[in-house]
C-alpha cells in the first residue's frame, strides 16, 4: 500500500453554502469564478473532502471547481424522507444548485455513489451537461423488473459489503488529520443519512421507469481502477451499448484511488477533461 498522501488543511478551502429544494448544502468552490465550472460528486463514505486532492489542483488550470456534501452529508441537511436519497432525487438537488449558481452546464465528475448519481445525471439532465467522467463507477442502465438488493448481491457477490457495510480491506491510507476532519464532519447528522442510499432500491426502480431503454449520447469517460475489488473492471465491459461516445482509461490502483494515487488521478483528469473539449469544439463546429 503506498503511503498516504500529504494533508491538506480544509480550512485551506472556500466553504460556502446554498439552499435548493428546500435544503441547505454546503459546498467548497475553488478557481476561476469565469472558467469552465466542474461539479464533483463524492460517493460513501467520502465528503466534499475526498476530492481535496483534485480540487485545487483542477483550480490552477483555470476551472471554476466545485465540490458539494451530498445530501445527508457533513454540513449538508439530513432529511428524514427515503426518497431524498433516491439517484433522481439527487441529481434534482443538484441541478439545482446549478441553478443557484447561475451554472446552465457543468461537466460532472463522480467516484463511488458519485459515479451512480452522475450517469443518472446524464440521463435525467443530459441538456446541463457538457460530458461526464466517473472514477470507478460504471454505468447499469435503469432495471425493467425489480430486484431487491438481496438479489442484487446474489448476481453480483462484490456487493455484499452493501448488506453488512464491512469495512473495505483495501481502504486507502490516510493521514490521522484527515480522519479528524471526517469524524468531526460525521457529527452534524451521522450514518443515517449516507447509509440511506443504500436503501433505496425501490425507490430508484420505480423512478427510473421513465428513462429505461435511454442511452447517454455525448462525450464520457469512465476512470477505472485495475485493482478495485468491489467495482471491477470486467462491469465496464458493456458501456458502449448505451453510450457511444465513451472512452475508458485504467489507473493501477483500489477503490480510493483519489488519495492513493492522487497525482496519477489528476494527470488522468486532465487528460479526459481536455479530450472532452476537443470533441465538443469539433461537435459545435460541425453543428454550423
Amino acid at each position: 500500500m503506498a503511503d498516504p498522501a500529504p494533508h491538506i488543511a480544509p480550512t485551506s478551502f472556500n466553504h460556502k453554502f446554498v439552499t435548493t429544494c428546500g435544503y441547505k448544502y454546503h459546498y467548497v468552490e475553488e478557481g476561476d469564478p469565469k472558467g469552465e465550472p466542474l461539479l464533483l460528486v463524492h460517493g460513501f463514505p467520502d465528503l466534499w473532502y475526498g476530492w481535496r486532492h483534485q480540487i485545487k489542483y483542477l483550480a490552477k488550470l483555470g476551472y471554476r471547481v466545485i465540490a458539494v456534501d451530498c445530501i445527508g452529508y457533513g454540513q449538508t441537511e439530513s432529511p428524514k424522507e427515503l426518497q431524498e436519497f433516491g439517484m433522481k432525487s439527487v441529481c434534482t438537488h443538484l441541478a439545482g444548485v446549478l441553478d443557484a449558481l447561475d451554472i446552465p452546464k457543468v461537466t460532472i465528475i463522480g467516484h463511488d455513489w458519485g459515479g451512480a448519481v452522475v450517469w443518472r445525471f446524464g440521463l435525467y439532465y443530459p441538456e446541463r451537461l457538457h460530458g461526464i467522467i466517473s472514477i470507478c463507477t460504471p454505468f447499469n442502465p435503469p432495471a425493467t423488473k425489480f430486484r431487491t438488493l438481496e438479489e442484487i448481491v446474489k448476481a453480483v457477490p462484490e456487493f455484499e459489503y452493501q448488506l453488512n457495510f464491512a469495512n473495505p480491506a483495501t481502504t486507502a491510507k490516510m493521514d490521522h488529520k484527515d480522519i479528524e476532519y471526517m469524524v468531526s464532519q460525521y457529527k452534524h447528522s451521522g450514518f443515517r443519512g449516507p447509509l440511506n442510499y443504500y436503501k433505496t432500491t425501490k425507490v430508484n426502480f420505480d423512478d427510473e421507469r421513465s428513462v429505461v431503454g435511454k442511452t447517454i449520447d455525448m462525450p464520457c469517460w469512465i476512470i477505472i481502477a485495475k485493482d478495485d475489488p468491489f467495482l471491477k473492471p470486467h462491469m465496464a465491459a458493456r458501456m458502449k451499448d448505451f453510450m457511444p461516445q465513451l472512452k475508458s482509461t485504467m489507473i493501477e490502483a483500489g477503490h480510493f484511488v483519489m488519495t492513493e494515487k492522487p497525482d496519477e488521478t489528476n494527470a488522468r483528469l486532465k487528460e479526459c477533461l481536455e479530450d472532452l473539449a476537443q470533441r465538443r469544439a469539433g461537435q459545435n463546429k460541425a453543428s454550423l
